[in-house]
C-alpha cells in the first residue's frame, strides 16, 4: 500500500534503480562515518520499496533501527525526529555536491519519515528548461499577437536551486530551534577566557536556557558540558567538583546521543575526557572534531588547550599559521596565548614574549596566566628587570590566584609547571599551593 505520491515514484523508478541510488548515498563521505544515518536511510528505503510507506513512523524506526523497547518509545521518538532533520541536511549536502549528477534523488519530506524518489537535479533542470522554453515561446507568440507590451518581452526571474533549498530549509527549523542556536552562539562568545569564573557562570545559564528552549537540540548540552568541566577544573579542591564532572558527563553524552557526528558534540566530549584525565581519548576525540570542522574557531580553541595541557607543543607550533588565520577571521584570542605557552615550554622565550604581547596588543586579556608566562619568559630570556616589574604587578593584582594548583591540575605531567613556577619564583613571586579554590560566587 502507500500514498499515491509514493506509488507514482515507484512506477517511475525500478527497485534496482532506487537501490543503486541508495548505495551512492551510503558510499558518500557524509554517510560513510555515520552508522546511525546509514541504518536510518537504508531502513526507510527498504520499507518504501516493500510497499510499507504507511507503516514508517517514529515508533517503528525507534524499535526496528535503534532497538528501543516499547517502554522507551515515549522519550525516544524525539531522537528519531532529530535524526530525521539531520538526514534531510545530509541529503541536501550530498545532492548539492557529490551527488549533483545522480539520476535519482532520495528525499525525506518534512513532516514524514517515508522517503520520496525523484529525478536528479540535472535531469530535473532539463525537464524544467524544456517546459520554460515552451512557456516563453507561448508568451512571445501571445505578446506578438497583441502587439507587444511597450516593445519589450518580459521574462520571469526563476529562483535558483540554492534559493529554493533555502526556502525549503526554513520550514525544517522550528522557532525554538532557531532560538536555541542563537543562544548557543552567544554562549560560545561568553565562555572565554575559560579561567574567568564571572564569565563562565552566565555562559552556563545561557546554555541551560538553550536546552529549555529546545531539549531535542544538541548544542545546549554540548556547551553546558564544556562549562561544567571547566568549573570542575577551576574548583578541583572543592568536593562539589566531582558532582560537576558527573553532570558534565551526562550532558556531553546526551549531546552525542542526539548528534553523534557533530564536531561540537565531539569537542565537548573531548574536553570532558580531558577533565577526567583520559588524555589519549581526549586528544583523539578533539582531532576528530577538528577534522569535521577545520575552520570552526570554537572547536580549534578547545583542541589547542587540550594539546597544550597534554604537552603536544610541537603540534601547537606547527599550527601557528592556521591559528593566526582563525584568529583574524573570528577575533578569537585564545590561540595567541596557547602558542606563547607552547613556545615557552619549548624553550623559545623570545617567541613566547612576542606571541603574548601581540595578543595583548590586539585586545586579548591580560590576566594572571598571561602575566605569569610573560614574567617567566622575560626572566629566562635574561630580562630580569622587566620580569621583576611584572612579578610585582602579579603579586599586587592577583595575590590569591591559585596558579600553581590550577596548572598542576590541567597539565598531564609536572615538568612544564615546575619550569613555569621556578622562573616565577626567581622573578620574586611568592607561590602558595594551598590557596582556597576559586568560586563562582
Amino acid at each position: 500500500m502507500g500514498d499515491g505520491k509514493q506509488d507514482d515514484n515507484k512506477r517511475n523508478f525500478s527497485a534496482e534503480d532506487v537501490r543503486a541510488a541508495l548505495e551512492r548515498v551510503l558510499d558518500s563521505a557524509g554517510f560513510k562515518g555515520s552508522a546511525r544515518m546509514r541504518s536510518f536511510l537504508t531502513y526507510v528505503v527498504d520499507e518504501a520499496l516493500a510497499g510499507r510507506t504507511d507503516e514508517i513512523r517514529a515508533k517503528t524506526i525507534a524499535m526496528d533501527v535503534y532497538g528501543y523497547g516499547a517502554d522507551e518509545l515515549t522519550k525516544r521518538e524525539g531522537v528519531v525526529r532529530v535524526d530525521a532533520g539531520r538526514m534531510r541536511r545530509k541529503l541536501k549536502a550530498y545532492y548539492g555536491g557529490a551527488g549533483a549528477s545522480d539520476p535519482i534523488m532520495i528525499s525525506l519530506p518534512v513532516g514524514r519519515y517515508a522517503p520520496e524518489f525523484r529525478p536528479g537535479t540535472r535531469q530535473y533542470r532539463k525537464l524544467t528548461n524544456l517546459w520554460r522554453i515552451s512557456v516563453m515561446s507561448a508568451m512571445a507568440i501571445t505578446l506578438v499577437a497583441l502587439g507587444g507590451v511597450g516593445g519589450t518581452v518580459l521574462t520571469k526571474q526563476w529562483p535558483s536551486s540554492d534559493v529554493k533549498a533555502e526556502q525549503s530549509a526554513i520550514y525544517d527549523v522550528s522557532p525554538a530551534r532557531v532560538e536555541a542556536m542563537n543562544l548557543c552562539s552567544a554562549g560560545q562568545d561568553v565562555m572565554f577566557p575559560v579561567v574567568n569564573l564571572p564569565r563562565l557562570k552566565p555562559a552556563l545559564l545561557i546554555f541551560k536556557t538553550a536546552i529549555e528552549r529546545d531539549p531535542l537540540y544538541f548544542c545546549g548540552y554540548a556547551g553546558a558540558a564544556q562549562v561544567e568541566t571547566m568549573l570542575a577544573i577551576l574548583q578541583s579542591t572543592d568536593p562539589a567538583a566531582t558532582d560537576m564532572l558527573a553532570v558534565a558527563d551526562e550532558n556531553s553524552a546526551h549531546a552525542l546521543e542526539i548528534e553523534p557526528d557533530a564536531a561540537w558534540a565531539l569537542s565537548s566530549r573531548a574536553w570532558l575526557e580531558f577533565g577526567l584525565g583520559n588524555y589519549d581519548k581526549a586528544t583523539a576525540l578533539s582531532r576528530r572534531a577538528v577534522d569535521l570542522a577545520p575552520t570552526d574557531p570554537h572547536i580549534a580553541e578547545f583542541d589547542a588547550l587540550i594539546s597544550l595541557y597534554t604537552m603536544n607543543f610541537t603540534y601547537i607550533i606547527s599550527q601557528s599559521e592556521r591559528y593566526e588565520k582563525l584568529a583574524e577571521s573570528s577575533g578569537a584570542l585564545v590561540f595567541g596565548n596557547v602558542l606563547g605557552s607552547a613556545q615557552f615550554h619549548s624553550g623559545d622565550f623570545t617567541a613566547a614574549i612576542r606571541s603574548y604581547e601581540d595578543t595583548i596588543a590586539r585586545g586579548g586579556p591580560f590576566g594572571p596566566i598571561s602575566a605569569a608566562y610573560l614574567m617567566a619568559a622575560r626572566w629566562n630570556n635574561g630580562e630580569q628587570t622587566e620580569a621583576r616589574r611584572l612579578a610585582s604587578v602579579y603579586q599586587k593584582t592577583w595575590p590569591d590566584f591559585p596558579l600553581e594548583t590550577l596548572k598542576r591540575r590541567v597539565f598531564q605531567q609536572s615538568q612544564p609547571v615546575d619550569a613555569l613556577v621556578e622562573a616565577m619564583k626567581a622573578a620574586g613571586v611568592v607561590m602558595e599551593r594551598d590557596h582556597a579554590p576559586l568560586t563562582a560566587d
